[in-house]
C-alpha cells in the first residue's frame, strides 16, 4: 500500500511532534529469533490465549520474555484489542527488523524489544524511530537498581540527553513488566474514541511496585523515566512521560491530529465530484474540513482555548488568544508562483493549536476559624 504523503503532507512544527499510521492503539514486540525463518516475520494475535498459544507454538516457553510479555501487555484493564509479534534474526538490527514489519503492515504504534539492548543500540533505535514517516513510540524497559537506572552514559541518560520524543523509558523490575505498559498505554487508547487520557497515575496490572526512596524517584523522574510506585492507598505510575519530559498522551494526539488533517485533505481531493480550482475557495473548503478535525478535540479534551505562548508566527502573535485553542491560516492565490500553480499545488496551510494539558496535582487550603 503506497503512503499518502505524496498527496497531502503534514508538517508538525511548533512545540511537538509528527504524523500517520493506521492504528494508535496496537503494540510490537520485537523478539530476536536464533529459529527465524520468514514465516515468523509477522505474528497478529487478538487475545492472550491467541498469543501464549502462539508463542508456545513458535518454540518459546512460558518463562521466555516474548511470552510474559505477551501475557502482561493483555492483563491491561482496559485490554487492547491486538498485539503484533514480530521475529527477527540476530543478524539485524532493530532499526532493520522494525523496518521489516512497516514493509508488511504500519497497523502498530507501540514498540517494544523483548531482548537486552544496550544503551548505544538504544540511543541508534530511538533515533531511527524518530526519523520514521510512519509515527510510532518506543517503550523501553530501564532494569537494574535505582542507581545504575541514572547512571551517566546509562540508556536513560543516553535518551534524556538526546531529547527523544518516541521513547518512554520506564523503570522496572523486568522486561516483560515494560510490556504490561505498553499494554496500557494502547487499551487506553482504543477505549477513548470520544474522549481523552492521560498515562499518568494509571495502574498497571501484573507488575509489582518498585520499593523507591522520594530521593530515588526524583533522580528517576529527573530523566524522565517513569516509576510505578506506591503512594499510601494506592498504586500508581508517574508521570507517563517520554524521553524528553513530555508528556506521552501529548505526542500520541499531536499524530492523531496530524493524521487526521491529512486523511481530511486526501478525502477532500478524492471524494469531491469537481475539480478543485486554485483559488481561495479551494482554501476554505481545506479548513473548513480541518476545523471539523479540531472541534473534536476540542470537545474530547485534547485541545483548549489560550493564550499562544509561542513564538510569532503568521498572523499569530505572541499573546493572541486562540479562541477554541487553534487557528488556521494560508496566504491568497494571488501571490502563488507560476512553479506551483503549474504543478497544480495547493496553498500551503499553516495552523497553531494549544493542547489543553492535564491536571497532576492539587493544592488544597483549608482556612479554620477558631
Amino acid at each position: 500500500m503506497l503512503s499518502i504523503n505524496t498527496i497531502a503532507r503534514v508538517v508538525i512544527n511548533a512545540v511537538r511532534t509528527a504524523a500517520n499510521p493506521a492504528t494508535f492503539d496496537t503494540g510490537l514486540l520485537l523478539v530476536k529469533d536464533a529459529n527465524y525463518a520468514a514465516s515468523r516475520r509477522l505474528q497478529i494475535y487478538d487475545t492472550a490465549e491467541a498469543a501464549v498459544a502462539g508463542l508456545i507454538a513458535l518454540g518459546f516457553s512460558a518463562t521466555s520474555e516474548p511470552y510474559k510479555s505477551a501475557v502482561k501487555y493483555f492483563a491491561a484493564s482496559p485490554s487492547p484489542s491486538r498485539l503484533l509479534v514480530s521475529c527477527y534474526p540476530s543478524s539485524e538490527t532493530l532499526s532493520q527488523a522494525v523496518d521489516a514489519v512497516l514493509d508488511i503492515t504500519a497497523d502498530f504504534y507501540g514498540v517494544m524489544p523483548t531482548d537486552t539492548v544496550t544503551a548505544a543500540d538504544w540511543l541508534t533505535f530511538a533515533q531511527h524511530i524518530e526519523a520514521l514517516s510512519t509515527p510510532a513510540v518506543a517503550f523501553v524497559p530501564i532494569t537494574g537498581t535505582a542507581s545504575s537506572a541514572v547512571a551517566e552514559n546509562g540508556i536513560a541518560d543516553r535518551l534524556h540527553e538526546a531529547q527523544c520524543k518516541r521513547t518512554v523509558p520506564f523503570f522496572c523490575a523486568s522486561i516483560s513488566d515494560c510490556a504490561a505498559l505498553m499494554g496500557t498505554a494502547m487499551g487506553l487508547e482504543l477505549s477513548h474514541k470520544a474522549s481523552a487520557f492521560a498515562l499518568c497515575y494509571k495502574t498497571l496490572y501484573g507488575v509489582q511496585p518498585s520499593d523507591l526512596t522520594q530521593t530515588q524517584v526524583n533522580s528517576l523522574k529527573a530523566l524522565a523515566v517513569n516509576v510505578y510506585v506506591s503512594r499510601g492507598a494506592y498504586t500508581l505510575l508517574e508521570n507517563g512521560t517520554v524521553s524528553s519530559g513530555q508528556r506521552y498522551d501529548e505526542v500520541l494526539y499531536v499524530d492523531k491530529i496530524a493524521a487526521e488533517l491529512q486523511s481530511a485533505a486526501v478525502s477532500l481531493l478524492v471524494d469531491n465530484p469537481d475539480k478543485l480550482p486554485q483559488t481561495d475557495s479551494t482554501t476554505d473548503q481545506f479548513i473548513n474540513r480541518f476545523t471539523t478535525v479540531m472541534l473534536n478535540y476540542l470537545n474530547r479534551g485534547v485541545i483548549a482555548s489560550g493564550r499562544w505562548h509561542g513564538a510569532a508566527t503568521g498572523p499569530i502573535g505572541t499573546g493572541d488568544l486562540l479562541e477554541n485553542g487553534y487557528a488556521f491560516w494560508a496566504d491568497s492565490y494571488d501571490t502563488q508562483s507560476d512553479l506551483d500553480r503549474d504543478a497544480h499545488k495547493a496553498m500551503p496551510i499553516s495552523a497553531a493549536m494549544i493542547l489543553a494539558g492535564s491536571v497532576e496535582s492539587v493544592l488544597i487550603t483549608v482556612n479554620v476559624q477558631i
